[in-house]
């Protein structure tokens, strides 16, 4: 997944848990989700021919289908179509690095072979079909996906005190050894402030995860017209990266794979429309937007419970 992982637990009595085994679940969870990987499941689905029924795991077709209702529910604002318009931004795998912005045209012919629409999804027995040809990318949820593996890994061994970290995609459950809730940070999305925090969260049953566009982005010389730097994170909708100020997204959610699709959503939508639609659905967000003065906070009720106050 190009990043690192964490888990912390406090199970004295658990046993099978370890290294080795956590490392063969995400090797396996890469093998089904990554783009990145020619031979990994959803490589071969994206080659698979167009309009043919595609035998797939239950996993994948857990979480594709879990993108189709993510796709619905935000108003197209979440879509694991978008690899085609990635790979035109410099951004997925064997991306060239981009010498400018794509002319309007060449984003217009990305977006013809995007949209949730082209996939179809079979139960019995576990199949895809693409209706065009589209590329699936599960960035947005996969790392949230291998979050919830790991974590019923641990449920299995009679572990429910953990926590479970892959590259920021949190989930917790019971106490840590200290005998207290789990208590993580909210990073503050400023390149120059890697791991200051601008919030601290606790959590017992839940995951969290945070989308913003301080991280991952491309710069463009000084010399070449126009925008000179993109979020890698994509607008669906228009395909071209957000330009909002809205810097992260913070939200917390039953599941790491539905904390982690809802992030990216509301990262989509911006400040305004985001947070209408987290408070309209009751989701717990947490969102940190630019202005001339810093970063203003905005959360959700639903979000409320679950800041621990920063004052002594």
């Amino acid at each position: 997944m190009g990043t690192s992982y964490r888990v912390t637990t406090y199970c004295p009595d658990a046993r099978g848990l370890g290294k080795a085994a956590f490392d063969a679940l995400l090797t396996q969870v890469n093998a089904e989700m990554s783009n990145y990987l020619d031979e990994s499941e959803l490589s071969r689905l994206n080659r698979a021919p167009i309009g043919e029924w595609y035998p797939i795991s239950v996993e994948l077709l857990q979480l594709l289908a879990l993108a189709q209702q993510l796709a619905a529910e935000s108003q197209g604002a979440l879509d694991v179509t978008v690899g085609p318009l990635m790979r035109l931004w410099g951004f997925g795998p064997n991306a060239p690095a981009p010498s400018a912005a794509p002319a309007e045209t060449t984003v217009a012919a990305a977006l013809e072979r995007t949209g949730m629409r082209h996939l179809a999804l079979r139960a019995e027995p576990p199949a895809a079909r693409r209706l065009a040809p589209i590329e699936l990318d599960l960035s947005a949820i996969a790392k949230g996906h291998g979050v919830d593996r790991l974590a019923a890994v641990l449920e299995a061994a009679g572990c429910t005190n953990y926590l479970v970290d892959i590259g920021g995609e949190l989930r917790a459950r019971g106490r840590s050894a200290r005998g207290d809730l789990w208590r993580v940070g909210v990073e503050i999305p400023e390149p120059g402030s890697f791991g200051q925090i601008a919030r601290i969260v606790e959590l017992d049953g839940m995951a969290l995860a945070t989308s913003g566009d301080y991280r991952n982005f491309v710069a463009l010389p000084d010399d070449v017209p126009g925008r000179q730097n993109w979020s890698h994170t994509l607008d669906p909708r228009s395909g071209e990266p957000v330009s909002h100020s809205l810097a992260s997204v913070t939200v917390a959610a039953p599941t790491a794979a539905l904390a982690d699709g809802w992030a990216t959503a509301l990262n989509v939508m911006g400040p305004d429309e985001g947070l209408a639609l987290a408070q309209a659905r009751g989701l717990a967000a947490l969102l940190l937007v630019r202005t001339a003065q810093g970063f203003e906070e905005r959360y959700t009720e639903a979000f409320k419970p679950l800041l621990v106050d920063p004052s002594p």
